[in-house]
């Protein structure tokens, strides 16, 4: 019977497979180091990058030293890397420039200790510690290259980091709002008005200051509403003082007639405190 292309195909690509296994195999077995060094190169520049790591994890501390060690740990790194191990990639690229200081490479492997954190950056709804992590790095690499030619790209990479830490803290003030208007909201009002004021100080440019002030204002009634009476009268004038920054960044917004009716209600109590 004629085998089909695809046959064919399947057959080459097992046949492939299993040379691959049974040479790295066979170069585990070996204590020939010069052996191991062209093994290890020859299967990352065929893109096997699983076995080419493992040679040169073995074989480093024997080159330490010598002129192979630079390339091996420069693969190495990028071996990591090209498996999707961007927080072992960062090490490994750190590990070269610190090692390797005056390598051509070395401005390069820098900049890609900072990109592998980045790669491993999560999405703005999660934990942004590895986030934090790349910006700081991304920062002191254009501290030690400012003329660098990813340059561009680093800045453009701490932009694009800067707004998911913006998106996260607004995402956590929404939530700390939306926890006001639970069963158990009073134990929320004050932390929501911290977090609101944090998030403007941190961010005072940002899209979302105009309807956090707005919750602030919100949030800060509420609070007074259901205070005791000792501290009602601070707590429905810090709600006006919010009310006046309001109106005075945001005098044409949707949220004006709901501040409005805050401002109004605010008085109102603090009239009934002036009788009582």
């Amino acid at each position: 019977m004629k085998k089909t292309p695809f046959l064919i195909l399947i057959f080459s690509i097992l046949t492939l497979y299993t040379s691959c296994k049974s040479t790295l195999a066979k170069l585990e077995r070996s204590n020939d180091y010069n052996e191991l060094y062209n093994g290890a190169i020859a299967f990352y520049e065929r893109g096997k990058y699983e076995k080419a790591k493992i040679l040169f994890e073995r074989i480093y501390p024997y080159y330490r030293g010598a002129e192979e060690a630079e390339k091996i740990r420069y693969y190495w790194a990028y071996s990591e890397f090209y498996q999707g191990f961007y927080q072992l990639s960062s090490y490994q690229f750190k590990e070269f420039y610190q090692t390797f200081g005056r390598s051509p490479m070395a401005e390069e492997a820098q900049y890609m200790e900072a990109y592998s954190l980045y790669m491993d950056a999560p999405d703005a709804d999660l934990d942004q510690g590895s986030s934090e992590q790349a910006v700081l790095a991304m920062q002191n690499f254009l501290n030690r290259y400012p003329a660098s030619q990813y340059y561009q790209k680093a800045n453009e990479i701490i932009d694009e980091l800067q707004v998911r830490f913006e998106t996260k803290a607004y995402s956590n003030a929404k939530l700390y709002y939306k926890l006001t208007t639970g069963l158990s909201y009073r134990t929320y009002l004050e932390a929501a008005l911290v977090t609101f004021e944090a998030f403007k100080e941190d961010y005072p440019d940002s899209k979302y200051n105009e309807e956090l002030l707005y919750l602030s204002v919100e949030t800060s009634f509420k609070l007074a509403d259901n205070s005791i009476v000792s501290k009602r009268k601070e707590r429905f004038d810090q709600t006006i003082d919010l009310y006046k920054e309001f109106k005075e960044k945001y005098p044409e917004s949707e949220y004006t007639t709901k501040v409005e009716s805050y401002y109004e209600l605010s008085i109102q109590e603090l009239n009934k405190l002036k009788i009582d």
